[in-house]
């Protein structure tokens, strides 16, 4: 994006309540040379195929990704945010669309 505001990501940003992303996704952002965690304060979901340990800040799940999408959304909350989901949206548009 241009411009050298934020072009309303913080305005979005607080609307999200959970961010999911795939493993490859979180291995990129954890390969950048940051601070600390990008998404620390929120629900940080990572699918994987993996059995991993959680973490501090992320919860890695291995489980059918509609099923769990549909789980959080049976709940009260803010939006759920998918970062990257070259793998994940596919799951989730055929479930909607078939």
């Amino acid at each position: 994006m241009e411009g050298e505001d934020d072009n309303g990501f913080s305005e979005f940003y607080d609307t999200v309540e959970t961010v999911l992303m795939g493993r490859r996704t979180y291995d990129w952002v954890m390969k950048q040379d940051l601070k600390k965690f990008p998404y620390k304060n929120k629900e940080c979901c990572v699918f994987t195929r993996s059995s991993v340990e959680n973490t501090e800040n992320v919860k890695f799940v291995n489980d059918d990704v509609s099923n769990f999408v549909n789980k959080l959304k049976s709940h009260d909350g803010k939006n759920i945010w998918i970062v990257g989901g070259e793998e994940i949206v596919p799951f989730l548009y055929t479930e909607k669309f078939g």
